[in-house]
């Protein structure tokens, strides 16, 4: 009896397996935030949250790094603020730093031309300035414990 409650839970681990390995050409399990191609990803932790450019074979190219915190995006712009981290594996940020991103954006399917798009990191009177000229969208999404 036991050797068969072995090879059920063994059966039923393995099938939980192949469903997640057959989704990992989706980035939904870090995925916090998507907007076309762009996504707002956390791996380990929601310290590391970034604005990536989803490559759509499960994998994704940063484009902000950590610690994004607040997010808000129109048909033609992403702006992004983000505290900086404090290590190289962003497992802390800067609470007394923010730094804005504007993100033109593009249909591309090249890292390099989304990366082009990127502006930043400004200060709040350059990013206020710079959303006047160009009428901005607000920010929509923000982390409250990332904040």
């Amino acid at each position: 009896m036991k050797k068969h409650c072995c090879i059920v839970a063994l059966g039923f681990f393995s099938a939980i397996i192949v469903a997640f390995l057959s989704s990992c050409e989706e980035l939904s399990l870090d995925t916090y935030w998507r907007n076309e191609r762009y996504v707002l990803l956390a791996i380990d932790a929601k310290s590391q949250m970034a604005l990536s450019f989803d490559l759509k074979d499960g994998t994704a190219l940063g484009l902000v790094g950590p610690t994004v915190f607040s997010i808000g995006a129109d048909a033609k712009y992403i702006v992004v603020k983000q505290h900086p981290a404090t290590d190289q594996f962003a497992t802390s940020f800067d609470h007394s730093v923010t730094n804005y991103f504007v993100v033109e954006r593009s249909q591309s399917s090249e890292f390099k031309e989304r990366q082009k798009g990127v502006q930043g990191p400004m200060k709040k009177e350059e990013f206020e300035s710079l959303s006047m000229s160009l009428s901005l969208p607000p920010f929509t999404k923000t982390f409250d414990d990332l904040e």
